[in-house]
């Protein structure tokens, strides 16, 4: 049997739970996209103070930790993060920066959205 290039890299079943399936090449390749259309087109005005390098090795360590968990422990644990991680996102954008003054579509004032950044870091300010 033939098999493709694809086939041999990637994973039918998860490593660590054999019962359960691992994440395909295709779904990663969709979250690789959606997380840099999201983060490098709509959100961009939130990161413009990180430089370019830092932010695209940013994407690539989360992508590769999602990618490794979904062919560690499974298809449900990679999807599951990214739920979890959406969660967290619209809760940030859509409670947190508003209830502190800061305008979670647009980071405006953009001086009081670095400061909330720095004080959720833990850094002083």
């Amino acid at each position: 049997m033939k098999r493709r290039l694809w086939q041999l890299i990637m994973f039918e079943n998860s490593i660590l739970f054999p019962s359960l399936p691992a994440v395909s090449l295709t779904e990663i390749l969709i979250v690789f996209t959606l997380a840099s259309l999201a983060y490098f087109v709509v959100f961009k005005k939130f990161e413009k103070h990180t430089p370019m390098q830092r932010r695209i090795t940013k994407l690539l360590i989360v992508v590769g930790a999602l990618s490794s968990i979904g062919i560690l422990f499974s298809r449900y644990a990679f999807w599951g993060m990214i739920g979890l991680m959406t969660i967290g996102q619209v809760y940030l954008h859509g409670i947190y920066f508003p209830k502190h003054g800061v305008d979670g579509l647009t980071a405006e004032p953009y001086d009081k959205y670095l400061e909330l950044t720095e004080k959720i870091k833990g850094n002083k300010s």
